[in-house]
């Protein structure tokens, strides 16, 4: 069980807050477009990216780099660690100061479940080679993606996480107003009003957060999930 403390006179902003990381967005955005069947709400969208791949000359890249989104999201764009990542110069410096064993950690469970359901992919090989070679690859094409489709993408849908904001806004007007909000999310949330707690199951060990912070994100389709990192319990979740 994670536990959140809410303030018992003081505003409820103190306990709760959020962040948003386009450059996870972006990320959560070439996951979908790896999928064999995208969610019904991305699929013409997803359609009119990957002719725009063709055009662009990036099919054969994204091909290459696809294993390393099909099943999942590598660490280095986790929104905790790149929520300050805004633009492609930030971008840029980011995934040069990466360095290459943590980029490579990051792929690998990635690679592990692509092998589990087809042959070794051409990048796995080239990871065993030159890791270096293929973080620059790697690197070179997020940037390209950013550049020529994403940056318009997310300029689409920034005003929906505006909205979002304002939700989350009024919700932490009041104990009632959150817990309501938080259960819209995921009815997980329960509210323990002896201690005042926010309370989440989990299946480790039970964990006491100092805040929560929530995590909204467009192109993330799956169940939200909810994990403690540091002091803090981070919430990921999908709104459209």
């Amino acid at each position: 069980m994670i536990t959140i403390p809410l303030p018992g006179n003081g505003p409820l902003s103190n306990a709760i807050s959020y962040s948003v990381s386009p450059l996870y967005e972006l990320a959560a955005s070439l996951h979908t477009l790896a999928q064999p069947t995208p969610p019904e709400r991305f699929f013409s969208w997803s359609e009119d990216k990957l002719e725009q791949f063709e055009s662009a000359r990036l099919k054969q890249e994204w091909q290459y780099l696809l294993p390393l989104f099909r099943y999942g999201l590598p660490d280095s764009f986790d929104p905790v660690q790149t929520k300050g990542v805004m633009g492609v110069d930030d971008q840029y410096e980011y995934f040069v100061s990466l360095p290459t064993e943590q980029f490579v950690r990051s792929v690998t469970p990635m690679l592990d479940q692509w092998m589990q359901k087809h042959e070794i992919p051409q990048v796995y090989l080239d990871i065993k080679e030159d890791s270096d070679y293929v973080k620059g690859r790697f690197s070179l094409f997020v940037s390209s993606y950013w550049q020529l489709f994403f940056e318009e993408n997310w300029e689409s849908i920034a005003p929906q996480f505006v909205k979002e904001a304002e939700r989350i806004y009024y919700a932490v007007q009041s104990v009632p107003a959150l817990l309501s909000y938080l259960q819209s999310l995921s009815p997980a949330f329960s509210l323990d009003e002896e201690t005042c707690h926010l309370t989440y199951p989990s299946h480790g060990p039970d964990d006491h957060a100092q805040q929560l912070i929530l995590y909204p994100s467009y192109y993330y389709a799956q169940e939200p999930c909810l994990s403690k990192k540091g002091t803090n319990a981070h919430l990921l979740y999908s709104f459209s």
